[in-house]
């Protein structure tokens, strides 16, 4: 009896170790990520400090749109993350796509309806933007989610086809667990990227 207690105390100590390990990694990993300059790989970083600033107006979106990806700073809570975008007559666009308000998560859209200043990173140049909710059902959420699908339907093949296949996969099966598929509205918010207002300016609202 004396043997097995002893050997119990053990296993206890070595789990309390791996346990403390554990949650000093995880800690440790946390502060370097939102000190990071932007995202790292599928993790959020903190605010983007490199690249040219620019007026997001300088950018050539209709050539960027060639791109996959942006990254994407949101300044309220300091942090940042890579996104997928589409570009809609020379405009870009953000979407947010499994259970992004109201679920049990909190999302970034949950964020950025806070406050919905940005900064975009693309191409090494940062330009500051604001946030533009376009709701459903409108003309402009319609053509811009054609023209996103279309984007990623994985027409060009490779890694946009393979991770299109999955996204729209886990958003079904998410949809379908969170019970948004049998709610009016949908779970997915889409966001237009504007110029950000200055004080004197009212915020825009989408049509």
């Amino acid at each position: 009896m004396t043997e097995k207690r002893s050997r119990l105390g053990r296993w206890r100590r070595r789990l309390a170790v791996v346990a403390a390990l554990l949650m000093v990694t995880f800690v440790g990993g946390s502060l370097l990520l939102s000190r990071a300059d932007g995202p790292i790989f599928i993790f959020s970083g903190g605010p983007l400090r490199s690249g040219e600033v620019v007026d997001l107006r300088a950018l050539d979106w209709d050539s960027l749109d060639a791109q996959h990806e942006l990254e994407m700073e949101i300044v309220g809570s300091k942090s940042s993350l890579t996104l997928w975008f589409s570009v809609h007559e020379g405009v870009p666009y953000v979407a947010c796509d499994l259970d992004c308000v109201g679920g049990i998560l909190k999302r970034w859209p949950q964020k950025t309806d806070v406050d919905p200043r940005v900064v975009i990173r693309i191409g090494g140049k940062r330009a500051e933007g604001q946030l533009v909710h376009v709701p459903h059902g409108t003309a402009a959420y319609n053509a811009v989610r054609a023209g996103r699908n279309r984007k990623y339907s994985g027409d060009a093949g490779g890694r946009a086809a393979a991770e299109t296949a999955a996204h729209s996969t886990v958003v079904g099966l998410g949809e379908v667990i969170t019970g948004r598929a049998e709610s009016e509205e949908p779970g997915d918010r889409l966001y237009r990227i504007n110029v950000r207002p200055t004080s004197n300016q009212s915020t825009e609202k989408a049509p």
